[in-house]
């Protein structure tokens, strides 16, 4: 009897290969797609870009499954979305920091509450999606670790590194060892017809990018204008509200001071943004919380202290660190070059090579 994956579907290509890539090693596929929030906010907001788990997308993975021929289901999870991601997402703009929803949506949403809901049903052996990333795991000790997909430029590990390390053995990535181009190559040749779709690019609650918008919507009450100073204090303007900006941003601040100003600090008890010059947003290191390590910290802290890169947002090259445990639940971390706007609620990943070790979501720059 054949091994039976339950496949996270989103209707776009890459998920759309990933099942058939399933079906070509011989393992019996069942789709999911879930829906985060309810159709009628796509209604009433219509995409400036392409976002996931819209009502095109739930129509789009369940012809692909037909195409192939494999079973579907549609997985409503919008109370739960909203507790655990949007309501995550505003609470840490009231902290003064910068939300990461998509790195939580995948520990506690896809890889999380889904994939327990569906392996539930002990007939499924794998649970299974198509992020670009790859699995390994060591054949004495039977650990599973987590490593880059080959695509560097699609490489997705940043946002999976919160995923627990215990649910690596149940997970497959079928298009991690494949580039984007020979996905959507495949896709063409395979005749589905998702091959050319744009892959989502905003965050999926907010369909038109407009986070003023939003914001203000579900937080009316909590976020208020207030000052904005220099490094000693002094009033240089006012802002709308702390969580319409964030650390290292330029544009939108209003200031008139004859050179170029940044944001450099969100002070949540004072309602007050600090801003500086570029040069003063470069910190030698970070302290980081939250940790979720795929190798034993204690491992990590003697075989890798002074050799692993950290990556500090999705955006930014990996950078050459060391660490130091403060405790169990922290780590401070290092940097052999000062880096810019590290950002207090984003997410620090760790890497030796192509092997992530595990990650934690910074408290704040040192």
């Amino acid at each position: 009897m054949n091994d039976k994956v339950a496949l996270a579907m989103s209707g776009g290509v890459d998920s759309s290969v990933a099942a058939y890539l399933l079906l070509k090693e011989g393992y019996e596929v069942v789709g999911f797609h879930m829906k985060t929030v309810p159709d009628e906010v796509f209604n009433l907001i219509p995409e400036k870009k392409k976002v996931c788990c819209s009502p095109t997308d739930t129509l789009d993975a369940a012809k692909v499954a037909e195409q192939l021929g494999i079973e579907f289901h549609v997985i409503h999870i919008e109370e739960d979305f909203r507790r655990d991601v949007i309501e995550y997402f505003k609470s840490e703009y009231i902290k003064g920091r910068t939300p990461n929803p998509c790195a939580v949506c995948n520990r506690e949403i896809k890889f999380g509450l889904i994939m327990d809901k569906i392996m539930k049903d002990t007939s499924f052996n794998f649970y299974s999606t198509g992020h670009y990333a790859r699995r390994y795991c060591e054949t004495e000790s039977k650990r599973c670790l987590l490593k880059k997909g080959i695509d560097s430029a699609k490489d997705q590990t940043y946002f999976l590194a919160t995923i627990e390390p215990e649910r690596l053995s149940k997970i497959l990535f079928p298009i991690g060892d494949y580039s984007k181009e020979q996905i959507r190559k495949l896709a063409k040749e395979l005749g589905i017809h998702v091959y050319s779709k744009k892959e989502s690019q905003e965050i999926c609650f907010i369909p038109d990018n407009d986070y003023h918008r939003f914001l203000k919507e579900e937080m009316k009450d909590t976020v208020q204008p207030g000052d904005m100073v220099d490094k000693n204090g002094i009033v240089l303007g006012t802002h709308e509200g702390l969580a319409f900006y964030t650390i290292g941003q330029r544009r939108g601040l209003g200031l008139a001071t004859g050179e170029k100003i940044y944001v450099s600090k969100l002070d949540a008890e004072k309602n007050e943004i600090i801003a500086a010059p570029r040069k003063d947003l470069y910190s030698k290191g970070l302290i980081a919380s939250k940790l979720n390590w795929y190798i034993p910290y204690e491992e990590v802290e003697k075989q890798y202290r002074g050799r692993i890169k950290c990556k500090i947002r999705k955006t930014s090259p990996e950078a050459e660190a060391s660490l130091r445990f403060l405790d169990i639940n922290r780590i401070e971390v290092s940097f052999n070059t000062k880096q810019f706007a590290i950002t207090p609620g984003q997410l620090a990943v760790f890497y030796h090579e192509d092997t992530v070790l595990g990650s934690g979501f910074i408290e704040r720059a040192l």
